[in-house]
Formats: structure tokens, sequence, C-alpha cells
């Protein structure tokens, strides 16, 4: 059969409608009506069909042949109404996996998507504040250095109060002092 844009199926649903906002919803409930009605329908004749038979069995059937032959004839009914249930099932499965995939899938992306660049940007951020802190730590050990040079006293750094929480760790370069 060849599939083309007018293709109409019997309940009168084209794919575009399906993917209209709702539309899915719309169909698989429609869908999931019919069946419950038919699936009621099977499952009450086949047990109005087996209790005539039962009653009005074939020429020749004793009682437990006449129950069979009953069963058997009414069994076809209720796996009618089996397929039906299923047909319910997967209508509500249809439903779920296009919401999951088309609609919670994207955002889910975008979300990941977000939260990826914050995170590029929070480490591009780090990134500075690190690049920031080895220069303020080199320009301070040069400073540290040129006033050594210049004749001061080994342990009086010429470093600002503000930058005074950084020196400790020149003294760890210090050599010569046992420690």
């Amino acid at each position: 059969m060849a599939h083309d844009d007018d293709y109409n199926n019997d309940f009168g649903w084209k794919s575009d409608q399906l993917l209209a906002p709702g539309g899915m919803a719309m169909y698989t409930d429609q869908i999931r009506q019919i069946f419950r009605d038919h699936r009621g329908d099977f499952r009450d004749l086949a047990n109005d069909l087996q209790g005539d038979l039962k009653h009005n069995p074939p020429a020749g059937d004793n009682g437990l042949q006449a129950n069979y032959h009953a069963w058997k004839t009414a069994r076809i009914l209720h796996q009618m109404a089996g397929h039906a249930q299923a047909i319910i099932t997967l209508a509500a499965k249809l439903r779920a996996t296009h919401q999951d995939i088309y609609v919670e899938l994207p955002k889910r992306r975008e979300a990941k998507a977000e939260a990826k660049a914050l995170e590029k940007a929070s480490q591009g951020a780090q990134v500075a504040r690190t690049a920031g802190n080895v220069n303020d730590l080199v320009r301070q050990m040069a400073a540290h250095t040129a006033g050594q040079a210049d004749g001061d006293q080994a342990g009086q750094p010429t470093a600002t109060p503000a930058q005074v929480g950084h020196l400790p760790v020149f003294d760890m370069f210090k050599t010569g002092t046992g420690q």
C-alpha cells in the first residue's frame, strides 16, 4: 500500500494530527475508550454464548461434551477480549513513549546543555581566579625577592597588609635556616 500525505486510517486520524500538541493524548484516549467498549462486549458475549451453548448443545453431545464445545467456542471471544485489553495497554504505552521521547527528551537535553554551559562557565571563572591567584603570588614573590635584594631583612616582607595572608607560603622557600 502506498503511503502518502493524504493517507487516512479508519478512525480519521493523520500523522500530523498525532504530532500536534495534545494530539497523541486525544488519539490514545479515543483508542482506549473504543477498545474498552469492545473488550466488555466480547466478554459479555462470550459469557452469554457459553451459557446458551451449554443449554443447547449440538445433537449427540453429553453434558461433558456440551461444556467443552461451549467453552471452546466462547474461548475465541475471550481471546478477542484479551486482544482488546492488549490494545488498551499498548495505547497507554504509545502515549507514554511519545511523551518521553518527543516531549520530555528535548527538555532533558536542553537542561543538560544548560548545566554543561553553566559548568563550563564556572570552570572558566575558576581558571581565571586561579590564574589571578598565581599572578598575585608571583608578584608577591618578586616583591619579596626584590626587598631582600635591596637590603631588607630576610624576615621582613615588603607586602601590603592585604597580601599578608599569602606570605607564610614564602617561608617554605627560605634556605639555610633549617626550617
